[in-house]
């Protein structure tokens, strides 16, 4: 029974290694200069900063409502449940305020178009960090 218990909670810890490795990281095109904190990523993906401060439109990028990523950055950078924030960009969008984050399918996707546009700003798990775009915020 000891055995049992001592597998368990290593497998338990081994786990929780696993997921803060792949933690999900935010990520902008290598010549993105402008400082980002979370402050800012929150009110680019509440819809209340649009452009960024050279004045050019914002292209937030967002992954599938059913992702585990998407749950995990809604709550570690927005303090708020994928379903609170699909309410929100509802709200936004009736009132003409904004438009939500384009949804793309994959962390592969997210990374492609950062690094094609320079006003792209996406999340992806920091496993798949390359050195086509800089991550700005973990």
């Amino acid at each position: 029974m000891k055995h049992f218990f001592f597998t368990l909670m290593l497998t338990g810890m081994l786990c929780s290694q696993a997921a803060w490795a792949d933690a999900v990281v935010i990520i902008v095109n290598k010549d993105n200069t402008t400082g980002i904190d979370r402050n800012f990523i929150s009110k680019v993906y509440t819809g209340e900063a649009k452009i960024w401060a050279s004045g050019e439109k914002i292209m937030a990028l967002d992954l599938p409502e059913n992702n585990a990523e998407r749950a995990e950055f809604s709550q570690a950078y927005l303090g708020r449940s994928v379903n609170k924030l699909k309410l929100l960009w509802m709200q936004n969008v009736f009132a003409g305020k904004a438009n939500p984050p384009k949804v793309v399918e994959t962390d592969e996707e997210v990374k492609k178009l950062v690094a094609a546009n320079k006003n792209a700003i996406g999340y992806i798990s920091a496993s798949n960090v390359d050195s086509s775009v800089t991550v700005v915020a973990k």
